[in-house]
């Protein structure tokens, strides 16, 4: 079977790795391209080179079902050097200020800290992948150029100061995605007037998923070399545990394959579910009719035949 092919009838799954301090998260998602066969690889949010922890990586089909983690809350555990500065708010950057630390203690921190909670307005990172006039901000900042970047909305669900041992700070927060915690070390250090840059960071959640759910690289590089990578794979149902399940087979599971409605039970405070097959890979997402609550109309068709 030709890959194009094997591609197209694969199922799709999720890989969850336990990143290392050191590759991109595109040096991975190569990396599960050439262990699987499959071109169709993406990952679930970008991790820095410095940063470790979680990153989930959709194969097959299962890639277009990556929007839809974008809302759960991500976990961090971040160190933040109080008393510098850096262009890039992390230790990979050129020491731009440096200031003297002003003694604080953990509670007091944690008061300061209370201003960056809850619904907040964040300005990303120069060195970011956020786009001014169609130019990714990093680029711009390479060549020597400061760009203006809009604040943008986020969510702040918790943050604290879990370590005070000046001139180091650990952090543990759980926030919307788009959060930057380099922009929170950032914004701490001015908060404070001595400035502040994350010199470790770490993922260690996303929803209900965990870090210690991961795999390093080297043991999905040793399950690939045994011919076992699939293995370690997992549905990507699994991702969405809260979501509704609707276990379908027969007349039902050919419709929805057909891209057709189909009648299901409503699911009180929910409008969209996920299809499963008998092999419990998902099918389809669905959407609820907004004119019949049990009437159920597929969003994306991923199962093939």
């Amino acid at each position: 079977m030709s890959r194009r092919r094997r591609e197209r009838h694969h199922p799709g799954a999720v890989f969850l790795v336990d990143k290392p301090k050191g590759p991109t998260s595109h040096d991975i998602v190569r990396d599960i391209r050439r262990w699987t066969g499959l071109r169709r690889v993406g990952h679930g949010g970008t991790l820095d080179p410095l940063a470790s922890g979680l990153l989930p990586v959709f194969v097959g089909v299962a890639t277009r079902l990556n929007e839809y983690l974008a809302p759960y809350r991500k976990s961090y555990e971040a160190t933040v050097l109080l008393g510098q500065s850096t262009d890039t708010d992390d230790s990979e950057g050129q020491i731009i200020e440096t200031a003297a630390i002003p003694e604080v203690s953990e509670q007091e921190l944690n008061l300061v800290l209370d201003q960056f909670r809850g619904e907040i307005e964040q300005v990303p990172p120069q060195y970011s992948a956020v786009k001014r006039d169609g130019v990714a901000a990093y680029r711009s900042a390479r060549a020597g150029e400061r760009v203006e970047i809009d604040a943008r909305a986020v969510t702040v669900h918790e943050l604290t100061a879990t370590t005070v041992a000046l001139p180091y700070v650990t952090l543990t927060m759980s926030v919307s995605t788009g959060t930057y915690v380099r922009a929170i070390a950032r914004d701490l250090g001015q908060a404070l007037g001595c400035g502040a840059h994350v010199t470790e960071m770490r993922r260690t959640a996303i929803g209900a998923k965990s870090a210690n759910d991961g795999h390093s690289p080297e043991s999905l590089q040793a399950a690939a070399e045994a011919g076992e990578i699939w293995s370690l794979a997992i549905s990507p149902a699994e991702l969405f545990p809260d979501w509704p399940h609707f276990h379908l087979q027969g007349e039902q599971l050919l419709r929805i394959k057909r891209g057709q409605k189909i009648r299901h039970a409503p699911v009180d405070g929910w409008d969209k579910a996920l299809a499963l097959n008998p092999e419990n890979e998902v099918a389809a997402v669905l959407r609820r009719d907004e004119l019949s609550a049990a009437t159920w109309q597929p969003e994306k068709v991923l199962a093939s035949g």
